[in-house]
């Protein structure tokens, strides 16, 4: 019995010498989060005319160039890369553009965003071979649009 006293009075001594020590101030919350932070590394982008068009552009550009089954493999990525984001044009060189089943933009692309966010955009086509997303992204406002993804509309 005295065993199990002891054990239990060495298990409670341990589990409070754990716990954080009680604060004896405590700050005001407004203290501690300041609406008005400034973020100096985070750029200020908007959505506006000129993005839109300049976005539309991009994806145009890319889906023409990525719907070439015809083109040579070096020839096909050669034209392609400059728009393509880092990551992207990296999984792109394993791309056999003679398996691209687009050949033919057939309408103009529809453009859309998340709300409130300047910096990616999504655009849709219809093609020959059905609905096509082509994902692009850009850093900051004065940034080129980048092609994150292209691939086949999903349902």
């Amino acid at each position: 019995m005295r065993k199990q006293a002891l054990v239990a009075l060495m298990s409670l001594l341990a589990l409070t010498s754990c716990a954080a020590p009680a604060s004896s101030t405590t700050a005001p919350a407004a203290e501690e989060h300041e609406t008005d932070e400034h973020y100096p590394d985070v750029p200020v982008v908007t959505w506006d005319a000129a993005s839109e068009r300049s976005a539309l552009d991009t994806a145009a550009k890319a889906m023409t160039l990525f719907a070439r089954p015809g083109v040579e493999q070096r020839q096909w990525i050669t034209d392609l890369a400059p728009l393509l984001a880092e990551e992207y044009a990296t999984e792109a060189q394993y791309i056999n553009p003679a398996r691209v089943p687009v050949t033919a933009v057939t309408g103009d692309p529809v453009l859309t965003r998340e709300a409130g966010n300047p910096m990616t955009a999504t655009a849709t086509f219809a093609t020959n071979a059905g609905k096509w997303t082509v994902l692009i992204h850009r850093t900051g406002q004065a940034d080129p649009w980048r092609v994150v993804s292209i691939a086949p509309k999903s349902a």
